[in-house]
Order: C-alpha cells, then sequence, then structure tokens
C-alpha cells in the first residue's frame, strides 16, 4: 500500500491503495465507543468540485477504530493536488472534522504520477 499520512496532507501514488487507520480516544487516552457514527473522507478539486467522497469502516466500535479504504477507483484521478477533509458524524449528529488536525491551514489529497500506467 503505497500512501503517506501527515497532520495536513495524504500522499497517495496514482492507481495505489491506501488504508486510513484511525482509533479515537477522548482526552484521558479511553477509547471512544464510536457505534453508530459515520467517518467521511471527501476529495474535491481547486474548483471545490467533489472529485469522490469515501465513507469509512467501523473496524471496533467499542474500541474507536475505523478505516477509511482508499482504492485505485479513487487514486485513478488526475495526477495533482485536490483538498480533503475528513470529519466523524457521531450518532447523536454532532459533526467534528478530524482532518487537517491543523484547524489554521487547508488540507492536501495529493495523487503522485505513476511509472507505467497498465490502462486500467
Amino acid at each position: 500500500m503505497a500512501g503517506l499520512m501527515t497532520a495536513n496532507s495524504i500522499l497517495v501514488r496514482r492507481g495505489d491503495s491506501f488504508d486510513i487507520l484511525m482509533q479515537f480516544k477522548d482526552k484521558n487516552g479511553i477509547p471512544l465507543d464510536i457505534s453508530e457514527s459515520k467517518i467521511v473522507l471527501s476529495v474535491q478539486d481547486s474548483d471545490k468540485i467533489l472529485k469522490f467522497k469515501i465513507i469509512g469502516e467501523i473496524i471496533d466500535a467499542a474500541n474507536g477504530k475505523a478505516r477509511i479504504k482508499i482504492l485505485p477507483k479513487h487514486s485513478k484521478q488526475e495526477a495533482g493536488i485536490y483538498g480533503a477533509n475528513i470529519e466523524i458524524i457521531l450518532k447523536n449528529g454532532d459533526t467534528h472534522t478530524i482532518f487537517p488536525q491543523d484547524l489554521t491551514s487547508n488540507a492536501i489529497f495529493q495523487i503522485s504520477e505513476e511509472v507505467s500506467d497498465d490502462g486500467n
């Protein structure tokens, strides 16, 4: 899986898969129960047009574990820099942007060039 995630950016090679694993904890480090929550990654181009949206998978709700699976159908976009965010929507409807982590900057979703393209 070719990818890299920092506090404000996600980098994936064009056509590759990449898993973003998350664990939610409270301020004391205790895992949060994320039952009935929804995790959403949204990616848009510079014109603010949505390129794709991925609904994450809750892996272990009681221990706050989730995954966003970026598939080749998502990363086959044109190589370049896009805007992105990840939100968690709790069962009570509260929505929290968890990515980017720095509230003063925008998140980057970058798709790098691939060496070869098999046409798929």
